[in-house]
């Protein structure tokens, strides 16, 4: 048996690969997450309304994503405490766009400066000719996602951090002009994915019901595919084929989860967490926990959302490759054609008219309560949990989607990806494997 060590590169944050081997295959892989920040620790005694400042700083990719649990949170807490939350549907439809945008340009970037990369390089071009700022292919992608940020920016203020939320609404107030400018933007990152990535329009494309389509386009999409199926990489990274999804959006949380095909109700108090390998146990590894849903390990992210909605087009590459990297890679390039169709009907229906904000009028320090706040960030369930005593935070629980799918098991009860892992036979497939999760060490590590 011998042992490697891989440092992770092209990812949020730093990770390491420590593979055992045993026959030339890969017998257990420990996934270690080595850096540690305490912000969890760090709201702790302040003003419970601080969290919609410091959360968004867990992560400097879903920001948007954290904000928007962190503020389902407090107004649930607000819920629990029986003190009334209205929202207009014009500020849930502004979370709901903000959030829609952070996931686009997330998964355009992943596309080119994550999962491409690994692809080529199997095929057997130098990795160090693919980077990120070399050749119009990857300014263009990286234009698209600038766009979508501007686009995101108009309602949040900026980003990365924005702290946009306030319990009953939103704090910008955009205008007609705002809503147009944020409209341009979008029609340019749809025109973009329609030529570069789908290579189809979006209406056909939504269309899709079978994988042999997808070979009849040209784009980046078919470029991964054909990659993926002619180096015999198509049934690599299969895992439990267990998945779940605990929120759609900042309106409203419609918890699933699935075995296969089979689509079930799920409810986010069966979901725990395990410290079992982390440095805060003896003989840990990992600054990461681990989470289990009726204690097992379960998939989140797109493939999550896209097999519980019951999508034609995932469902049908599941029926060839079930929960394989292929599947995987697939499912998050489809469902931005998703995103982007329906962030346009938001922007189309937003009405300008309506508030903004409605904020109870309460006494903070009255405030007793607990809540839970979760959403579907790009890379899958995001859940925060705040107690609230006296106004202050007493207690913060962040369940982040890598800490999902990239905690650590053991040998006989691997986590999600681990199991992935386990049984390839070299360094650029688990790589491939690892990178398809859409890894962010930083949130894991927050």
């Amino acid at each position: 048996m011998k042992m490697t060590k891989e440092i992770i590169q092209r990812i949020e944050g730093e990770a390491t690969l420590e593979l055992e081997w045993d026959n030339n295959k890969i017998e257990f892989a420990k996934i270690k997450f080595l850096n540690f920040r305490g912000i969890e620790k760090i709201l702790e005694k302040r003003p419970f309304l601080d969290a919609l400042a410091i959360t968004p700083r867990v992560c400097g990719i879903c920001n948007t994503s954290h904000i928007i649990a962190a503020i389902n949170a407090i107004e649930d807490a607000y819920k629990t405490a029986n003190i009334e939350v209205k929202i207009s549907r014009k500020a849930n439809d502004i979370r709901e766009f903000a959030l829609n945008a952070e996931k686009i340009q997330n998964h355009i970037k992943w596309i080119y400066f994550s999962i491409l990369p690994e692809v080529l390089a199997i095929r057997g071009k130098d990795e160090q000719s693919i980077t990120a700022f070399e050749g119009s292919e990857w300014i263009e992608s990286q234009k698209a996602c600038n766009d979508m940020l501007k686009a995101m920016a108009l309602f949040t203020g900026q980003w990365p951090h924005g702290s946009f939320c306030m319990v009953g609404g939103v704090t910008c107030d955009p205008t007609r002009g705002d809503m147009l400018e944020a409209m341009r933007y979008l029609e340019s990152v749809i025109k973009y994915c329609e030529e570069k990535i789908f290579g189809e329009t979006i209406e056909n494309f939504l269309k899709f019901t079978s994988s042999i389509q997808i070979m009849g386009t040209k784009g980046a999409l078919s470029k991964i595919v054909e990659t993926i199926v002619s180096e015999k990489l198509d049934n690599i990274g299969k895992s439990y084929d267990r998945f779940i999804s605990l929120g759609n959006n900042s309106r409203k949380h419609s918890s699933k989860k699935s075995q296969g095909t089979i689509v079930v109700n799920a409810d986010v108090k069966f979901v725990s967490e395990s410290l079992e390998h982390s440095f805060f146990e003896e003989n840990g590894y990992t600054y990461s926990k681990s989470a289990l849903y009726k204690n097992k390990y379960t998939e989140t992210g797109p493939i999550a959302r896209m097999m519980i909605k019951k999508n034609p087009l995932i469902r049908d590459f599941h029926r060839r490759n079930k929960d394989s990297v292929l599947t995987r890679i697939v499912a998050r390039i489809a469902e931005t054609a998703h995103l982007l169709k329906r962030s346009k009907k938001l922007l189309e229906r937003i009405n300008l008219n309506e508030p903004s904000c409605t904020s109870p009028k309460v006494n903070y320090k009255d405030i007793n309560s607990i809540g839970i706040g979760r959403c579907e960030a790009a890379r899958g369930s995001l859940i925060h949990k705040i107690e609230i005593e006296k106004g202050l935070i007493k207690s913060y629980d962040i369940i982040t989607p890598t800490v999902w799918n990239l905690g650590n098991g053991n040998k006989s009860f691997p986590a999600v990806a681990q199991k992935g892992i386990i049984g390839l036979d070299s360094i650029a497939k688990a790589d491939l494997v690892f990178k398809a999760f859409d890894v962010c060490a930083v949130c894991t590590t927050q």
